[in-house]
């Protein structure tokens, strides 16, 4: 019911818009009308006033004009009386003609004005049946879960990277499309999803993130949605088509099966970009392929986002791939309320070594992330045989209740990252 009438709001204004361009036209026609039977009538008391002011008479009003024609002397003997040869009919005829389309014109937008303020009223009418409608819920049985039907998420509940890029694309003003690429981004199809069409580049160009789930989680704050909707998604399916984003679907397989949507910049898309004036930057995925073998190690490129991805649902900002000093090649970096451990994602046994090099950087101990519990289980065995301490969790654990896949609103900064501190 939301998507119908926010596409039948977008109809009515498309069709005011129109009505507005054609009521311009009429007006631009009219003045050339007016200006060509000043030349034919009175070009003389015209062109003295040119000779004054060379901006006369584009800058004159309606007002302006009654005075030039109260000013000046049109005799019969001009022209506009005689019956043939002249054009003045045709002029005549065509003021009739003009005067007929503006008469409509006006009537048409008037009624397209009163349709529009129907709906938004019948829009917010609905709202507010369906937030009286929501409020008399009766309660969940126990056992239930406790998820609040459509939540909309505030910027207060977002990581640093993602409440900054809301903040920055809240107060944006939408860039038009450039002439080259209004073919791919069509701004005129549909006002709403070009909007939401910017602010997805705007989010993968400067905010570097990759996944599908995080773009929707960004843009959805933004525009006051709930997430996983048509309205953001249409949009970015929209841009892979066009070919200003490039998509991939990544996989692992073992010991457990899940993936990620991810998406790119094309060359296309960071041209548009440069002609916005957006320094883009290298998105997650890009890093990945770029200094970890991304493509090769799909599976572990897999866990290294999906991990990002939950540690910033749960409150937590993260680093793929940061720069340190040392031996160590840490996956990421985490940090909340002054706690940061820079992580190693790790789908099999890892090694000695690995873990005393990742020890340097976190003050003698480890931050690890596995695939599932069992992997979980043995990495923490084994660096407690180190007389290593540390922190681990499981990508199964958090994506995972038993084997239902969780819904990514349900989790919030309220929730441990860290299913092990020893």
């Amino acid at each position: 019911m939301e998507a119908y009438r926010e596409r039948a709001l977008e109809d009515i204004l498309n069709a005011e818009r129109e009505l507005r361009q054609n009521a311009e036209r009429v007006a631009r026609e009219y003045r050339a009308l007016v200006l060509e039977l000043a030349q034919r009538l009175a070009g003389e008391a015209l062109e003295a006033r040119r000779r004054d002011n060379p901006a006369i008479p584009q800058v004159w009003t309606a007002a302006d004009w009654t005075a030039f024609w109260n000013g000046v002397s049109v005799g019969t003997g001009s022209g506009w009386t005689k019956p043939k040869g002249n054009g003045y009919e045709t002029l005549e005829r065509r003021i009739v003609q003009l005067e007929g389309e503006l008469t409509t014109l006006r009537e048409r937008l008037e009624r397209a004005q009163m349709e529009a303020a129907q709906e938004r009223r019948a829009r917010e009418e609905l709202q507010q049946r369906l937030d009286e409608a929501k409020a008399k819920e009766k309660p969940k049985q126990k056992g239930e879960a406790k998820r609040p039907a459509g939540r909309i998420l505030t910027p207060a509940e977002l990581p640093e990277l993602w409440r900054k890029l809301v903040e920055e694309m809240s107060g944006m003003v939408v860039p038009p499309a450039p002439e080259r690429f209004k073919a791919q981004l069509k701004p005129k199809e549909s006002g709403i999803r070009y909007r939401r069409k910017v602010l997805v580049l705007y989010a993968v160009a400067r905010g570097g993130i990759s996944s599908r789930m995080e773009i929707d989680r960004v843009v959805s704050v933004v525009e006051g949605l709930s997430e996983r909707t048509n309205s953001v998604r249409r949009p970015v399916d929209d841009l892979v088509k066009s070919g200003l984003l490039v998509s991939d679907n990544i996989r692992m397989y073992k010991p457990f099966e899940t993936g990620l949507a991810v998406y790119r910049l094309s060359e296309d898309g960071k041209a548009l970009c440069a002609l916005w004036g957006w320094q883009v930057v290298e998105s997650e995925w890009e890093r990945l392929l770029r200094l970890h073998q991304g493509a090769a190690q799909e599976a572990h490129s897999v866990m290294a986002l999906a991990f990002a991805l939950h540690a910033r649902l749960r409150g937590w900002d993260a680093v793929i791939l940061p720069q340190v000093e040392g031996a160590a090649r840490p996956d990421l970096q985490v940090e909340r309320d002054g706690e940061r451990w820079y992580v190693e994602v790790e789908r099999g046994d890892g090694s000695r070594r690995k873990w005393k090099n990742l020890a340097e950087l976190n003050d003698g101990r480890v931050a690890l992330c596995a695939a599932n519990e069992e992997g979980r289980e043995k990495l923490v065995r084994d660096c407690k045989a180190e007389r290593l301490g540390g922190v681990a969790t499981d990508l199964k654990s958090l994506s995972f209740i038993g084997d239902e896949l969780r819904k990514m609103v349900d989790i919030t900064p309220a929730e441990s990252l860290w299913l092990e501190r020893w």
